[in-house]
């Protein structure tokens, strides 16, 4: 049996913005497109992302003003990195050895190509413990690999 990839367990949907752009513009942008983090760029390079998590905890907690605050204020830096052909293992190493709940994928031409989660990865160990048909089907409808959601 071969070993599962990242690029069969990761998400496509990669939302890039602009370091710069304002919390609330970035909060808005990830409600549309239905993503949990956002990678910031600076003049086309990847510098940081942003989460749900940190706007919980940074901006609302903290009562800062959305529309007034730069995302390169709050952002994680640096963004952290996994290659699409890595194994899933090994991206787990790398989510915990870093600390994070999201990696962003590679292709072998360094291109960011897409995004793992922490849930991407409790997704994959149900499946693997539970085959195909396991309740976190039910509790988390898992899209495949460059699938829109509804």
């Amino acid at each position: 049996m071969s070993e599962t990839k990242v690029s069969d367990v990761a998400s496509r949907r990669l939302v890039i913005l602009d370091c710069n752009s304002s919390i609330q513009e970035i909060a808005e942008t990830m409600a549309d497109k239905r993503v949990s983090a956002v990678v910031l760029e600076d003049s086309g390079r990847p510098v940081g992302i942003l989460t749900e998590r940190d706007l919980a905890r940074q901006v609302c907690a903290k009562d800062l003003l959305a529309s007034n605050t730069p995302a390169n204020a709050l952002m994680s830096a640096p963004v952290v990195t996994v290659d699409m052909d890595s194994s899933v293992e090994d991206a787990a190493e790398v989510l915990v050895k870093n600390g994070v709940r999201h990696l962003v994928v590679k292709d072998d031409m360094h291109n960011l190509v897409g995004m793992i989660t922490a849930t991407d990865f409790a997704w994959y160990m149900g499946k693997k413990a539970f085959g195909e048909s396991s309740v976190l089907d039910l509790l988390y409808p898992y899209e495949e690999f460059g699938e829109e959601m509804p």
